[in-house]
This record gives C-alpha cells, structure tokens and sequence, in this order.
C-alpha cells in the first residue's frame, strides 16, 4: 500500500497533466514538431526553410528600389566613355544630392532625357571633350542654358586665349561657373611676372584646377611670402643668390612642378567677399 507521501507525490504528477491539457501544452507541442518536421524534411535543410519562411513574410521585406533605371543610366555613361567603374557609379549617383526639384531629377535619373541634354552639350563643346569626365568633376554644368554654357565658354576662350580650353573643360569644368574669369585671368598674369621664366599657360594646362576664384587670393598669399620664410621648393622658382650653393644660376622653370608647388604652398586660400 502506498504510503502518504507516494500518494501525494501521484496528486501533485495528476494535476499537472490535468493543467497542461487544459491549457493545450499538447497543441503547441504539436506545433514545435511540425515545424520541425518541416526543416528536417525541406530539400535544401536549413536554406530551404530560410527561403521558405521569406516566402510567408513577404510583406516584411520589400523589393530594392532600382535596377531597370540605374542599369540603364550605368550603360548610358559606359557609352559616353566612362570606362571606369567608380566613375560611372558616381555619375549615377550623381542626381541625388542636386535634384532638388521635380524636374532635376526627371533630368539626372531619365537616361533618355539625359542622353538629349549630354548630346546638346556635346555641339558646344570642342571635339574630343569628354562629356563624361566634365560631369563627374563637376555635374552642375549640365543645368546651366546652353546659351549661358555657350558665353561662359567663349569668356573662357577671351580670358585663356593661349591656354588648351578642351583641357580646361574636361579637368576643371567648375572654370564655366566662375563668374569673373577677367579677374581671374589678371590674377595669372600678375603670376606670370612674378615668375617670368614659368609658362602660366602650361600651368594651366597641366593643372586646370589654377583657373578659380581663389587665385586671385592665392597669387597674394604667394606674393606676401617673405624671402626667409620660403620654403626651399618655392625658392627654386625665384632667382637664386649670386653665392647659392648649388650653383645655380636661373630660376626652375618647369611648369608642372610650379603647379604642385604653387598649389601646395597655398593650400587653403580662398576668396573672401572682397576678393
């Protein structure tokens, strides 16, 4: 016979299979097995419920915006010559940060509509010049009116007449923003004096990036340079001393130096609203 405590024990073990019926323990347990039934028996094991469990939440997950557009405007610029890949990413991309208004983005994100406004800027501009590299450097070419691009490149031609314009375009198309190219261009020539023995034009055309608003400011920080305070590649640029050390007897005169230094040296000039 059980004993007192054997019996409560049975009670207790009774109750509680009374409660987990009641509560329908057995159901979810049912559920816990079909669901494993179902990862055991899909064809792919895990991916597969993974895929199927997508499937039933679609709604979870939206489709990404894109692709049809986006193909269409990367094989649009591979077309124009933008060979490279991060270039032709950027051109893209490029819309975003400046269509602010409804009709700027129709402009950046309809290849169609692009390729008339790119093929529109192509007539004016010098053959060979590629579109392309002008907008990556600069997209905000592409809203100005071909009339407004058509003067800015012809005050361009006036203010550098020596200089290789197509170069200018392709390597610094920000040039067509510039609204005061006549003083720009007299801030070269007050370059050009100070350094006579460097061709300003070939700097220029080596670094079109010189012809800005800035070099007016850049040409005076450069000028304002005492001779002690040099720094020994600017030195090379002026007349040496009649006991330099190193026996030279001109000044350097390669152009292509003279732009990295000369940028270089007045890193962080830029024109302030008296310029």
């Amino acid at each position: 016979m059980a004993s007192r405590r054997e019996m409560m024990v049975i009670v207790r073990s009774t109750s509680k299979t009374s409660l987990s019926r009641a509560t329908g323990r057995p159901a979810r347990r049912a559920r816990v097995a079909s669901a494993a039934d179902d990862l055991s028996s899909a064809p792919d094991g895990a991916s597969g419920n993974f895929e199927r469990l997508i499937a039933r939440n679609a709604w979870l997950f939206p489709a990404p915006e894109l692709d049809a557009e986006r193909e269409a405007l990367d094989a649009f610029w591979r077309q124009k010559g933008a060979i490279d890949g991060s270039m032709r990413a950027a051109l893209v991309e490029m819309g975003k940060d400046l269509a602010t208004e409804e009709a700027a983005r129709e402009l950046y994100g309809d290849p169609e509509a692009l390729g008339h406004a790119v093929e529109r800027l192509e007539a004016l501009l010098p053959n060979g010049t590629s579109v392309a590299r002008m907008l990556w450097h600069c997209p905000e070419v592409l809203k100005l009116p071909l009339s407004e691009i058509a003067q800015r490149m012809i005050a361009l031609k006036r203010a550098f007449p020596r200089a290789d314009a197509e170069r200018i375009l392709e390597g610094n198309p920000g040039a067509l923003l510039t609204d005061d190219l006549e003083r720009v261009a007299a801030a070269l020539e007050e370059l050009q004096r100070e350094f006579p023995r460097v061709d300003m034009n070939a700097v220029v055309n080596f670094e079109p990036h010189v012809v800005h608003e800035s070099l007016p400011s850049r040409v005076r920080a450069i000028k304002g340079v005492k001779p002690g305070n040099r720094s020994p590649s600017l030195r090379a640029f002026y007349p040496p001393p009649s006991d330099a050390p190193d026996g030279r007897t001109e000044p350097a005169s390669n152009a292509a130096l003279f732009a990295k230094v000369f940028l270089l040296e007045t890193d962080g000039c830029y024109p302030r609203s008296n310029f």
